[in-house]
């Protein structure tokens, strides 16, 4: 391997972050991008400054200057074009949400582990400072035993008979893991379940609605409102209702509040398109006297640029991943189970 890493980005409109972050990185170089859309490939290419620019994946995977791929593909096509760079000989990071089910990811880690390559997963509210900043505070006992985690996340990703744009319809079919809580939501209770050690999940009660269907016809839209609740390991639960399409509230289109409760104190992060996010520690709500901590700190929405140098520092061996395979997995299984108990009206146990 070179003196820096060379990587090509699969799928221009959402690896565009990725693109900026090999470029910007000490360790990385931006290499190639390939995209069906060629003229978003050659825009993106000429914005950042990269010169091999591929119509084809698999004339990307066949650049043996490439290393790492990055892979921004929609869920419903990916699977192939991540397996097909893992048997290509290149490390490999794959965009949220990691498959349509966990079948998909386990596919993905077997062949990971049978080629030997590199196998990371993306989550970028991991690589936010101030996240791993809330996470050693939560681990180190200072809001007493984390056992509930809250998050409430609202977003207007569209309005009522929306037309899909080309190659975004798949947000919009059940099943493919593109609805409220697929397509955003999930960044956040990925956050809680991070935030609170990754418990063990166990079992998921949820309910959905799909009351502004789009303009595609399908039997069944993806959700644009979800709420569940999740049991962990050691009593651990995480509640959260999200929502894409807000008919009202105007003024506030992304309005989030997360909170990790525990027995001495709290944890709060909110965010509203008004104002930028910040985290509040909430602390000694149980003692006697003027003790009360407010610890309230600038907090970012998340590092991209960081989810490379994390791949990166993965490939070199000089830290494990921010979201492994064996992580991916266990998340998987709960997207699952939510959406599994969303369709059925049941309580859905995991494995």
């Amino acid at each position: 391997m070179g003196d820096k890493i060379k990587i090509g980005v699969i799928g221009c409109r959402v690896g565009r972050t990725w693109v900026e972050g090999a470029k910007l990185g000490e360790d990385t170089t931006a290499w190639a991008v390939a995209d069906l859309n060629q003229e978003l490939a050659q825009q993106v290419a000429a914005d950042i400054g990269v010169s091999r620019v591929y119509g084809d994946y698999r004339e990307l995977l066949a650049d043996n200057e490439v290393e790492a791929v990055g892979v921004a593909t929609p869920p419903d096509v990916r699977k192939p074009m991540v397996i097909d760079a893992l048997n290509a000989g290149k490390h490999v990071l794959v965009q949220k949400p990691h498959g349509c089910n966990v079948a998909d990811v386990e596919e993905i880690n077997e062949v990971a582990q049978s080629t030997g390559q590199t196998l990371v997963y993306s989550y970028f509210m991991r690589h936010e400072e101030e996240n791993k900043k809330s996470r050693q505070i939560i681990a180190a006992g200072k809001i007493g035993q984390a056992y509930h985690a809250r998050v409430h996340y609202h977003f207007r990703e569209r309005g009522v008979n929306y037309d899909p744009g080309p190659g975004r319809d798949w947000l919009y079919r059940w099943g493919l893991k593109g609805g409220a809580l697929g397509q955003h939501g999930s960044h956040y209770l990925d956050q809680a379940w991070f935030l609170m050690g990754c418990p063990q999940p166990e079992w998921a009660f949820a309910v959905s609605h799909s009351a502004f269907p789009t303009t595609l016809e399908v039997d069944h839209h993806s959700e644009d409102y979800l709420s569940f609740l999740v049991g962990c390991a050691n009593g651990i639960t995480i509640q959260m209702d999200t929502s894409a399409v807000i008919p009202t509230w105007s003024d506030r289109a992304w309005d989030l509040r997360l909170r990790i409760l525990g027995t001495a104190g709290t944890i709060e992060q909110e965010s509203t398109s008004q104002r930028s996010g910040t985290r509040r520690l909430l602390g000694a709500i149980y003692t006697e006297g003027d003790d009360f901590v407010d610890e309230y700190v600038a907090h970012g929405s998340g590092d991209f640029n960081a989810e490379i140098r994390d791949f990166a520092g993965a490939i070199r061996g000089t830290n494990p991943p921010d979201v492994s395979p064996t992580d991916a997995v266990t998340f998987m299984k709960l997207l699952d189970a939510i959406y599994l108990s969303a369709e059925t009206g049941e309580k859905v146990q995991i494995s």
